[in-house]
Order: structure tokens, then sequence, then C-alpha cells
């Protein structure tokens, strides 16, 4: 009788302890969903809250539109293509036989769930190699107050960059950098920053590109610290 009431107390314990453990799942599940419901700091990239000085030479874009992000990105880009061919024929540029200059783009795709735009400041790095050398450009603007990075929206930039008094051959983007400044998060879905021939002020062959996928949140845990997302490695090359 002894060893069978030891065994009952043993599978009676058993229970109890099943029956805490199923009550409190529930709970600790329940306080996992809502915390992400709640948004407060997403991001995961590991660079977030990055203090950066201001940088006091900026890149403005040439041109810029918002569209709908019901627009495949093939559909998205033929428009773009339209509004860039009529503003360098606006430009009257004139042809010549060497590229002292050239012309690049940049696109983003917001996330289309609630809360993936963002009104913060957005900033992109740039990175080019070419014959006669390397070009860092790294405080790109990418922001318009509260006229870009909107849910589930397309947003497209023209730049122009250039070696100062020396034409080069031939351009390579060899990597790309994405940033945002403050707490209000963004999901970034798309980042590409590209090169092509139709945008050239001189005869041009091939393209030059980093098509990304980032599909991560910029985020960060004080106003005034910047999260960023990098790409190195880009594809191809344009000849002048």
């Amino acid at each position: 009788m002894k060893k069978g009431g030891n065994f009952m107390r043993v599978m009676w314990g058993a229970v109890f302890i099943v029956c805490v453990v199923s009550c409190e799942q529930p709970d600790r599940e329940a306080d996992f969903i809502n915390t992400n419901e709640h948004g407060g700091f997403m991001s995961r990239t590991g660079n977030s809250d990055e203090i950066i000085e201001d940088q006091k030479e900026t890149e403005i874009p040439l041109l810029h539109i918002r569209l709908n992000g019901d627009l495949s990105e093939k559909e998205a880009t033929a428009k773009f293509d339209r509004v860039v061919a009529e503003y360098m024929r606006k430009s009257n540029k004139p042809i010549k036989g060497v590229s002292t200059e050239w012309y690049y783009r940049i696109a983003t795709y917001t996330g289309t769930q609630s809360g993936n735009g963002t009104d913060g400041n957005v900033r992109a790095g740039a990175y080019f190699k070419t014959d006669k050398g390397v070009l860092n450009i790294q405080n790109i603007i990418l922001n318009n107050p509260g006229d870009d990075h909107e849910t589930g929206k397309w947003d497209y930039y023209l730049f122009k960059a250039s070696f100062p008094g020396q034409a080069v051959n031939w351009v390579k983007i060899i990597a790309s950098k994405i940033q945002l400044q403050g707490t209000d998060g963004w999901f970034v879905k798309e980042f590409h920053t590209y090169m092509v021939t139709e945008d050239q002020t001189v005869p041009a062959s091939g393209n030059t590109n980093i098509y990304t996928f980032p599909n991560v949140w910029l985020d960060n845990t004080c106003a005034n610290c910047w999260d960023s997302y990098q790409k190195r490695g880009g594809y191809g090359k344009l000849e002048f």
C-alpha cells in the first residue's frame, strides 16, 4: 500500500505540472502577439541607432515620382521611363564625344501593411567604379516631407553624378545603401539602384544595377539615430 500511495502522489504531481504549463502557455503566446501588434522597435538589421554627423554636401534628386503599388515593377518603370525622357528632352543636353557625367536611378517599394510607411528622413548611398577611379556618394536625399515612402507605393528618383573635370569610359555600380533616421519605422520591400543607356547624354551601351529585395524594417530607438541596409556586388557595366 505504501508503494501504491507513493505512485499515486507522483502521478497527481505530474498532472498538476501539466495543468500549470498548459494554463500558462496561452498567456505567454497572447503577450507575444500583443507586443507585436502594438508596434515598438522593429529593426533586426543590427545597424540601428547609429549616430551620423551631419553632412553638408547632399545629392538632391533631379526628378521624383510616386506611383501606386498596384502597378507591377515593369509598369511602374515604364511610367518613370516616360517622365525621364520628357525631362531629358526639355533639358536640351548637348551631345558630347565623351561622358563627363552619368545619370542613375533609385527606386523603392514600401510594404503594403499598416504602419509600413514612414515620414522619417530617408537617405541613400551609391558607390560607383569607373576607369578613372571610385566615386562614393553617401548623402543622397530620398525625402519629400509627407510625400513619399507611403504604404504600398513606389518611389522613383533620378540623379546625376560626375568626376569634376574628367571624362569616363565606363561605370559600374558596386554597392548601394538605404538609411532611415528616427523612430517612425519603415518596411522596405524593394530597393534598386541602376543605370540605363536611355538616360545618358552621350551614346552608351550596356547597363549596371543592384536590385535588392530587403523585406526588412528600418527603425531606431532615438530620433537622431540612423538604421541602414546595404548591398555590395553590382552587376553589369555601362560603357560610353
